[in-house]
């Protein structure tokens, strides 16, 4: 079982920039082993670093050594509004924000969330590393890709001990999961009181979902209440019916090999709204939570894609 809790110091930063040609001229901020993209040099100086006159040259292969972390995130000011955020890559940050202590993120791949440089990252995922990599998309390099710590899915979080987290990211992962309220409940139970449960979830409005029709909260009791294959099959026929255009001479096949291979889909599909009523149902009858905040999609049509929540146990 995880459970630890480990004070992190306030981190030794370095700019470091590959001089091979894996990396390309990013660079990056290295600390406490891991790496982090630096997303504009404006964002340097809040961090006390001098661009050009900090940067340290070194090979890909040191670079590589590092473990892939988060983007550099902003440093937000007491000031901010959330209604002056125009950015999704800028709400992630903003959602992150306050993050401290030691927490969980599911399912990260090649885009571990931004959490503050301070925070200690576990990452779990429900495919071992060796299949992530087995997987990966062309022109991908094994060291684009978290690591995780141990194996584990968002619906259970086995092996993680009860109240042993600060926070838990899971960004476009709940959708995946057969039990969403299952998954609410279970990181209710895992976080420490005072804990956050960070969730950035696609609206099925700007994806390639928007033909699905929305999953109702009464369907969602019943994937909690009563599992069953049948309904699984239910999910994986919509889903490739509807979202990936299967034809029906196609269609049996490609979901007895999906179901077979525990194949990943968007089981679930949500907007702003929908989702919320998920969130007011857990928090009224199964796991309530002291804080509730919440932001919808973004307005641009084509980049902003998903809505996010913030559940304070």
């Amino acid at each position: 079982m995880v459970n630890t809790r480990k004070e992190v110091s306030p981190p030794v930063l370095s700019l470091v920039q590959a001089r091979g040609g894996v990396f390309g001229d990013k660079v990056y901020v290295c600390t406490n082993g891991f790496r982090h993209y630096v997303p504009s040099i404006e964002r340097l100086a809040c961090y006390g670093l001098r661009w050009p006159n900090d940067l340290i040259q070194v090979s890909d292969a040191v670079l590589a050594s590092f473990a892939i972390g988060g983007w550099l995130p902003a440093l937000f000011g007491s000031n901010i509004l959330h209604n002056s955020i125009r950015s999704s890559l800028t709400m992630r940050e903003f959602l992150a924000k306050d993050l401290r202590g030691t927490g969980l993120e599911i399912g990260a791949g090649a885009s571990p969330f931004p959490v503050p440089l301070s925070c200690r990252v576990l990452f779990g995922d429900r495919i071992l590393h060796e299949q992530l990599v087995a997987e990966l998309y062309p022109g991908q390099h094994e060291f684009e890709l978290v690591r995780p710590d141990f194996q584990t899915d968002f619906a259970t979080l086995d092996g993680i001990a009860d109240e042993s987290m600060d926070f838990i990211i899971g960004c476009h992962v709940i959708e995946h999961v057969f039990d969403p309220i299952g998954t609410l409940v279970n990181a209710h139970r895992k976080l420490r009181p005072g804990g956050q449960l960070l969730l950035v979830v696609p609206d099925k409005t700007r994806t390639f979902d928007r033909d699905r029709p929305l999953t109702t909260l009464e369907h969602l009791i019943r994937d909690h209440q009563s599992p069953n294959a049948e309904r699984n099959r239910v999910h994986y026929e919509e889903f490739y019916r509807i979202a990936f255009k299967t034809s029906e001479l196609e269609l049996a096949d490609k979901v007895e090999l999906a179901m077979t291979r525990m194949g990943d889909l968007h089981v679930h599909v949500w907007d702003y709204e929908t989702f919320g009523e998920l969130v007011d149902y857990v928090d009224k009858n199964l796991a309530p939570w002291s804080t509730k905040w919440a932001h919808p999609t973004l307005p641009d049509q084509e980049h902003d894609i998903e809505f996010y929540y913030k559940l304070i146990k």
